[in-house]
């Protein structure tokens, strides 16, 4: 149902209807943005993210495949504006987000606590391994969408999936959970 609707939107956007893109960006902006924030871990590059997203998306709606699903189109661009961000990041020597991590007794974590470990654990991670982690662990894309998104092959993809699994497992482990 969503996807049909998604494919009459996206035939309308084609067609220059701004009525159509306020649509999509009405139902795909918050999805995108938790996607952009959990990669960047700021708020303000993450809105940027999103916006960049409904900017190409306008710009290139006539390469949009009806086959594909508009919301993993839409990950795909966000994901790689957000990758392309951790990349400069990196060539700038900028740190990411290192937040010190409390020691918390794991008998008094609520889920909100959880959240926040599993948030730091994931800011940790290099970011082909998070960014991995995120699409295919958080967003639930296929293997295949998020090497589409990564330009990974399927097999680096699942590498780096690996990786980041046991690199957060280890640093919750460390929390007795």
């Amino acid at each position: 149902m969503n996807g049909t609707i998604d494919i009459e939107l996206m035939r309308q956007l084609r067609g220059g209807s701004e009525a159509a893109l306020r649509e999509i960006i009405e139902r795909h902006r918050e999805r995108l943005y938790r996607l952009a924030y959990r990669l960047l871990n700021d708020r303000d590059e993450a809105s940027d993210a999103v916006q960049e997203t409904f900017i190409r998306l306008w710009k290139h709606a006539r390469r949009f495949d009806p086959s594909q699903s508009l919301a993993s189109w839409l990950c795909t661009i966000c994901a790689r504006r957000c990758y392309d961000e951790l990349r400069r990041r990196r060539r700038h020597r900028e740190t990411l987000a290192e937040m010190p991590v409390e020691v918390v007794p794991p008998d008094t974590l609520a889920s909100e606590e959880l959240l926040i470990l599993l948030r730091q654990a994931i800011a940790t991670l290099p970011s082909k391994q998070r960014v991995v982690y995120q699409l295919r662990e958080i967003e639930c894309l296929t293997t295949d969408e998020v090497a589409a998104a990564t330009r990974m092959s399927a097999d680096q993809v699942k590498a780096n999936l690996c990786v980041a699994r046991n690199k957060v497992r280890e640093i919750l482990k460390g929390y007795g959970i």
